[in-house]
């Protein structure tokens, strides 16, 4: 056999195989005989028929086209061991030649190949994030919010300060109509629409015009908003609060705003919107003053030491910190990716695209189910065929698998690992609020959560070796770092939790006296009541 590999496109290997022409023949008697055990030739019994015969029956060309799939199979897998090749997939067989000898042509898709460049030098701009006083104030605030307590859960007319449930509908009643666009006659809805996923802006490609709601289309839909009615805080747009103050429970309002002009969409300013309220129930509440008390109440339910209004405002400062810090480096890390990704070279053959692209669709199917809607039934509603669908993903597909591609690289490259250490930490942090009992242990510790902590570790330490990278830091440091945060919350959270189990003992201990003095008190009123007044004691 006479071997000759080259590379192709699309990232393929070719293997023209030359054998000599006895072994073909060979291979023609094998085909024939196996032929004649499938097939019954009058005179012979099934495999005893001659080469002459079976050809007559079933023709040269059957023969011959039975011996080129079993030799090969034999040659392509010999051609594989004696090559350097590291097949992606499965290999194709695409030409046989018998003339001047025979010879057989393979391709076959290659595993992909990333070269990540000079990614170490990867630098991107990183822009430390700040919490202002405002937000610490919206954080308290909210925590207010969720430490109100009902005064009257029958409360038959809304007012200011009430809490009310309600079903809210609205509508645009302005704008151009559907009828009235000929893009809504004939444009297809995409994926985006249905499904309520955020459309991808294409690498190097401009943004699609942002959509334009036609009249009729639904501004807000709720069966269950829950609100305070403070018309300070509306929750949709300005003017809202105010028409739900004085309506009576069960009742229905209707009514129409217009959108103001600092509405975070600037798609919408000015339009007008009617809504369609029914008030469900209303509650009278009790919100507590943000004060030492609060803060004490609220350190306590959170298994902190006890700390004073400012002590709590300096703990919702450094909470928000944490969590800005933490969604500025999510982002970072995504841009240094993206940088080194277009730095990269990166081969892979179309098979592995077409398999992408399949889970891609594969998971949009998952989520339209999600909405009891069938695939078939997209492309009816939106006007198109899988080959669009497809198509519709190519160059989103593309980029993710791209990503991925230097995403493996870089696990290999910087030899990114998680050791059991780290799952065993994590796993700490996961059941010291449950508290430190061998049962608690037991029901986290298990494979499935031991994968899914391993996985998004991994994660955890790629998104620290970007952000290292672009910042131009020790990446092993930064792990490191990451190990002692993961540490010091791990003991922070056991020791809430200690805190809340004292907490609750002091208070279940407290109870037992307040109830003694209580019934002390009921004691002393119930003799006073049956002692004999001044009177009697006199005339006695």
């Amino acid at each position: 056999m006479k071997l000759q590999t080259e590379r192709i496109d699309n990232h393929r290997a070719q293997f023209t195989i030359e054998i000599d022409t006895e072994r073909l023949e060979d291979a023609k008697q094998k085909a024939a005989r196996k032929i004649s055990r499938q097939v019954r030739i009058k005179g012979f019994r099934k495999g005893k028929a001659p080469y002459r015969l079976v050809a007559q029956h079933v023709g040269e060309g059957a023969i011959l086209e039975e011996a080129l799939e079993a030799l090969g199979d034999v040659l392509y897998k010999q051609a594989l061991a004696e090559s350097d090749i590291l097949p992606y997939g499965p290999g194709a067989f695409d030409d046989f030649e018998l003339e001047p000898a025979p010879t057989f042509v393979f391709s076959v898709p290659l595993q992909p190949e990333v070269d990540l460049k000079d990614y170490r030098e990867t630098r991107v701009d990183f822009e430390e994030p700040a919490v202002n006083a405002d937000e610490v104030e919206q954080a308290l605030k909210q925590t207010q919010l969720r430490a109100v307590e009902v005064t009257d859960d029958n409360v038959q007319v809304a007012a200011a300060g009430n809490r009310v449930t309600i079903a809210v509908e609205s509508e645009f009643v302005d704008g151009e109509s559907r009828d009235e666009s000929a893009e809504a006659d004939t444009a297809p809805l995409d994926q985006d629409s249905l499904t309520g996923e955020d459309s991808e802006e294409e690498d190097g490609e401009a943004a699609p015009a942002p959509y334009i709601p036609k009249m009729g289309d639904t501004f807000v839909n709720d069966e269950n908003a829950i609100i305070i009615l403070d018309p300070n805080e509306d929750p949709f747009t300005h003017g809202f609060v105010a028409h739900l103050i004085g309506a009576e429970l069960g009742s229905d309002v209707e009514f129409e705003l217009t959108i103001p002009d600092d509405d975070a969409d600037e798609t919408i300013h000015g339009r007008r919107v009617r809504f369609f309220v029914s008030l469900k129930n209303i509650e009278a509440i009790s919100i507590p003053e943000l004060d030492d008390s609060f803060a004490r109440l609220v350190s306590r339910n959170r298994g902190d030491e006890e700390m004073d209004l400012a002590g709590l405002r300096a703990a919702t400062q450094e909470e928000l910190e944490r969590s800005a810090l933490a969604e500025a480096k999510s982002r970072y890390s995504g841009e240094v990716l993206q940088k080194i990704v277009d730095g990269a070279a990166i081969d892979y053959p179309e098979m592995m695209l077409e398999e992408h692209i399949d889970d891609m669709i594969g998971d949009f199917e998952r989520n339209l189910a999600q909405q009891r809607i069938k695939l078939e039934d997209y492309y009816r509603l939106t006007n198109s065929s899988k080959d669009d669908l497809r198509e519709q993903y190519h160059d989103r597909a593309i980029q993710s698998l791209r990503q991925s591609l230097v995403l493996r690289e870089i696990v290999s490259a910087q030899e990114i690992d998680v050791s059991e250490d780290d799952i065993e930490l994590r796993l700490d942090l996961v059941t010291a609020g449950y508290g430190s009992g061998p049962e608690i242990r037991k029901l986290f510790d298990t494979p499935q959560m031991r994968g899914n902590i391993r996985n998004e570790l991994v994660m955890n330490h790629i998104n620290e070796h970007l952000v290292a990278i672009g910042r131009g830091e020790d990446p092993a440091a930064a792990i490191e770092i990451f190990r002692a945060q993961m540490a010091d919350d791990a003991k922070r959270a056991e020791e809430r939790s200690e805190r809340l189990q004292r907490y609750q003992a002091e208070d279940e201990a407290v109870a037992p006296a307040e109830e003694q003095s209580g019934d002390a008190e009921l004691e002393v009123l119930s003799e006073a009541e049956t002692a004999p007044s001044g009177d009697e004691s006199t005339s006695a």
